[in-house]
């Protein structure tokens, strides 16, 4: 409605004769001045703009400015926000968690009402347009920390804000973040002011929420693809990430240990428990809505895994792999086309809320509640493909032991890997949650009849079989487990997979087993990210499971979701095989190829907005996408090399590993590491960035 329609209604002859039109603007009723300021901020396509038009009518005069000011019309900038942002996400999670927490909320806890007043959305409102400006100049004075505008605990309440925009977004939160807060940009001031220079400390980085915040930002938003414009920028972002990724004692990626099948520990009244470190709430606290309010964030090493394979697909010339890697086996026709981690899409608020609700309700392994015993049915099954990363043996030995420098200077080898997984659904009692048999065998029984096994867990393991979900109510002391069962290939050969699925949290939990290789048994265990990333960690099965064992990262997508390439093929029957072949490819050792980057800028523009042909779930959903599909180099698979042995690393004895509470203690006597050379300098590199990084690997080098 406009002014001057306004107008004409109160001017009408249907009006009664005793009431006078207005004479001024400040005669027109609050409402009638609420309505005329809307239309000033909302476009006739009903998106909401910058609320500065909002100036000339506030300085009219006092009367106008009381009826629409912030504090006295907090309905007038609800509505803004909602014109303004993507909220049919808040709406959605707010209805979930008002169900899901129900039982806990009538125990006497407090529930907060979303739509009770207005003055929540209002104060949200100002949070984003305030901090909109704060980005704007962040970005003007290339530093996070600019006195009297931005420090490190602002910062930190500016990243949750921008994830809360990224996972709400339906189309209008990333025009906000791209046009409104220079987002792109901003987040390379981040990456350089915070995690660069926090990498050139001596002793290993720290991770924190706000780096977990940075790197999903990143993720999400596609810009994990800025700051390699030059050679050294690559190196340096290797640099950064190599930590993080091989360093797998030093930290955690699951909500609680992988060991415990069965969660939360303690009764949600339960205030006082024995204190364990491992077992530590994951929650930060944040503002929003005008409340202060608490959540964990996504675990930042698995946004590092992600990362990482995303980089080693660009820049795998400058990854330092050991000879034994293997690639998928790619027909001809595919030569040269987009690896496996090469697509960049920015998703709809839907395929968010899982992670959402995961976040919300599994803060403390003690007393949180969990998720649904089915939260991730049917997200599990179909045929996956992936990679998963060997570090030099020796030199984890040494990382265990404490030595830093080998995470800087040791080899690791790429392998592929391909899974058809089925899963089954049972019916079990709550304390058989987990299984009866080893952890280090997913909860099942030590058997060597791989199919056999196979066909056990199809057929339930013993429980009942559920198979139509609607019908089967939980009784009193029973719930629900989804088992998995399956195949895999990688080039060691084929594997048996057995796993499960725990339903607090979601974590996979999956036992593969060669039938016919010295390889043996391996462990898989990670959690299913937005957009159907599968990323965690692998480990032997020799060590105890409360020991520290050999680790390494994995991370895989199943055909069909959103960021799996389209010219991969979609079924186990249907693939090719994977190569043995020596180093991966050389792909790109520079910037991004001139075309690839003309066609698939790292912040995704309004005009690539497409619809989304299914939810998480396979289910339609209508809600807008972005969809950038960026080609960035041949990389690993591309090219057969000289085809060599396969990487076989010695089974980890107990003795030769320590106990979880961290490197040194009980450590017994290790094999010294042969000599590494020192991690190449980019000539490019700047002096003083040069120094610094040579002044942490000998600082490493003097800690042996």
């Amino acid at each position: 409605m406009t002014t001057t329609a306004i107008t004409d209604i109160l001017s009408s002859p249907a009006k009664t004769k005793a009431s006078a039109p207005p004479r001024t603007l400040s005669d027109f009723p609050r409402n009638v001045l609420g309505e005329i300021a809307y239309h000033l901020v909302v476009d006739d396509q009903g998106v909401g703009q910058h609320p500065s038009s909002l100036l000339p009518l506030l300085l009219t005069c006092r009367t106008i400015h009381d009826a629409i000011s912030f504090d006295d019309h907090p309905a007038l900038y609800n509505r803004l926000f909602r014109a303004t942002f993507d909220h049919a996400a808040l709406t959605r999670r707010y209805l979930w968690m008002k169900a899901h927490m129900a039982n806990t909320a009538a125990r006497g806890q407090k529930t907060f009402d979303l739509f009770a007043d207005p003055r929540a959305w209002a104060t949200d409102y100002k949070t984003r347009w305030e901090q909109s400006w704060r980005m704007r100049q962040v970005v003007k004075h290339a530093k996070i920390e600019v006195p009297g505008i931005c420090d490190k605990e602002q910062l930190t309440a500016d990243l949750w804000n921008v994830w809360f925009l990224l996972t709400e977004n339906d189309g209008k939160n990333i025009n906000f973040l791209a046009e409104q807060c220079h987002f792109q940009a901003w987040i390379v001031v981040y990456y350089k002011e915070d995690m660069l220079k926090d990498s050139l400390v001596p002793g290993y980085p720290q991770e924190s929420g706000h780096k977990a915040l940075g790197i999903w930002c990143a993720l999400l938003s596609g810009t994990d693809l800025s700051a390699e414009q030059t050679p050294a920028e690559v190196d340096e972002k290797i640099f950064i990430m190599r930590p993080y990724v091989f360093a797998c004692a030093k930290y955690d990626v699951t909500y609680a240990p992988w060991h415990h099948r069965r969660l939360p520990l303690c009764d949600p009244t339960c205030k006082e428990h024995e204190p364990d470190v491992t077992m530590r709430s994951k929650a930060m606290p944040y503002k929003r809505f005008g409340y202060t309010w608490r959540r964990a964030p996504p675990h930042f090493v698995l946004g590092a895994y992600l990362v990482f394979l995303r980089l080693l697909e660009r820049h795998s010339g400058r990854m330092g792999f050991k000879p034994g890697s293997s690639t998928f086996t790619r027909a001809p026709a595919d030569a040269g086309r987009p690896g496996l981690y090469s697509t960049t899409r920015i998703m709809p608020s839907i395929y968010h809320d899982r992670e959402w609700q995961r976040n919300s309700v599994c803060q403390d392994p003690h007393t949180s509640p969990g998720l649904t015993a089915l939260a991730f049915r049917g997200e599990l099954e179909g045929y996956w493909r992936g990679k998963f990363l060997f570090y030099d043996f020796d030199m984890y030995r040494q990382i265990l032991a404490g030595h830093i420098r080998g995470v800087y200077t040791g080899t690791f080898a790429e392998q592929a890997i391909e899974m058809d997984i089925k899963e089954t659904v049972v019916r079990v009692r709550k304390e058989d949650l987990g299984g009866k048999g080893s952890m280090l065998c997913a909860g099942f029984d030590d058997e060597d009849d791989g199919e056999a096994e196979i066909k056990r867990v199809r057929e339930g393991y013993g429980n009942e079989v559920i198979r139509d979900l609607e019908q089967a109510a939980d009784e009193e002391g029973w719930t629900k487990e989804i088992l998995l069962s399956g195949k895999a290939r990688t080039s060691w050969g084929w594997a048996t997979v057995r796993g499960r699925v725990r339903s607090w949290d979601g974590l996979v939990t999956l036992a593969i087993a060669y039938s016919r290789h010295v390889m043996g048994r391996w462990l898989w265990r990670g959690y299913l990210h937005t957009g159907g990333n599968f990323i965690g960690r692998w480990r032997d099965t020799f060590t105890s499971e409360h020991l520290r064992g050999y680790e390494g990262a994995f991370g895989m997508v199943r055909a069909g979701d959103i960021f799996y390439p389209a010219h991969f093929p979609t079924r186990l029957e249907d693939s090719l095989g994977v190569d043995v072949s020596g180093a991966p490819a050389t792909g790109p050792l520079g910037p991004l190829a001139a075309t690839a980057a003309q066609g698939a800028p790292a912040m995704p523009s309004s005009a690539l907005l497409s619809r989304s042909p299914a939810g998480p779930g396979g289910g339609t959903s209508s809600s807008a996408r972005l969809d950038v599909d960026v080609d960035v180099g041949a990389g690993p698979g591309v090219g057969v090399g000289t085809a060599t042995s396969i990487p076989v690393p010695v089974p980890v004895a107990t003795a030769d590993v320590i106990p979880s509470e961290g490197p040194g203690e009980g450590a017994t006597a290790l094999a010294p590491a042969p000599p590494r050379e020192r991690e190449v300098e980019s000539e490019s590199e700047g002096d003083e960035q040069r120094r610094a990084k040579r002044a942490r690997v000998d600082t490493a080098g003097n800690e042996e």
